[in-house]
């Protein structure tokens, strides 16, 4: 069965970057826990945060990173085979997810839900880019990435690039990724992940993180507001 599971973090992880002290990642179920985990701690049943990531108080319905820290660069290979540079993206607000195209549950769910927040955007979404940048280099070649995201929306980008390089981007961005192997699997492994999303600025800095589940309609509203 695949399901949920949350495991609190310290340190370079999440932490090192928003300070979130948690990860929600795709895993297993141990057995006997309860398949509707409680919200992380630091959290609110809605998705609000206390610590040095508030929500309620500037009215933004992710964790808000306060003060913004610059968003780490990157530069990646996109679908096409085309460099992406994150500086060159500067002046449009940008949407990050890292997943994998074997995912059973989480991020083709997480594309779906772009997919949704797009289209309410409306003409607002001229001025947003969402990125999907892979966990599992090993699969997702560039053929495979352009395959999958074009399923959700051909304008959206999946980006991977060489172990060695992808690895220092988690590192930067205090994201989670490690292989499970499963001999039961009809794909051989899976990859446990976090599972947030990551929102840069016009001016290129980290500011919101939505956890996944957030309604598209909050999504929605946080993105205009920081256009």
């Amino acid at each position: 069965m695949r399901s949920w599971i949350i495991i609190g973090a310290v340190g370079a992880i999440v932490i090192s970057v928003l300070g979130f002290g948690f990860l929600m990642m795709e895993g297993r179920m141990p057995q006997g826990a309860s398949p509707t985990p409680p919200p992380p701690a630091g959290w609110t049943a809605d998705g609000s945060a206390a610590g040095g990531v508030q929500a309620t108080e500037t009215g933004f319905h992710g964790g808000v990173l306060n003060p913004p820290q610059p968003a780490p660069h990157f530069a990646l290979v996109a679908q096409h085979g085309r460099t992406f540079r994150l500086r060159d993206h500067s002046g449009k607000v940008v949407v990050l997810f890292f997943g994998y195209t074997t995912c059973p549950d989480v991020c083709p769910g997480t594309l779906a839900h772009y997919r949704r927040v797009k289209e309410m955007l409306g003409e607002d979404a001229e001025r947003v880019e969402f990125v999907f940048v892979t966990v599992d280099p090993e699969r997702d070649t560039t053929e495979r990435l352009g395959e999958y995201v074009s399923i959700f929306d051909p304008e959206f980008y999946g980006l991977t690039g060489d172990r060695a390089v992808l690895e220092r981007v988690w590192a930067d961005y205090g994201v989670y990724a490690e292989r499970v192997d499963d001999p039961d699997s009809p794909v051989g492994y899976w990859m446990n992940h976090t599972s947030l999303s990551y929102v840069a600025v016009p001016r290129g800095d980290l500011r919101l993180a939505h956890l996944f589940g957030t309604p598209v309609e909050h999504v929605v509203e946080d993105l205009r507001k920081l256009l």
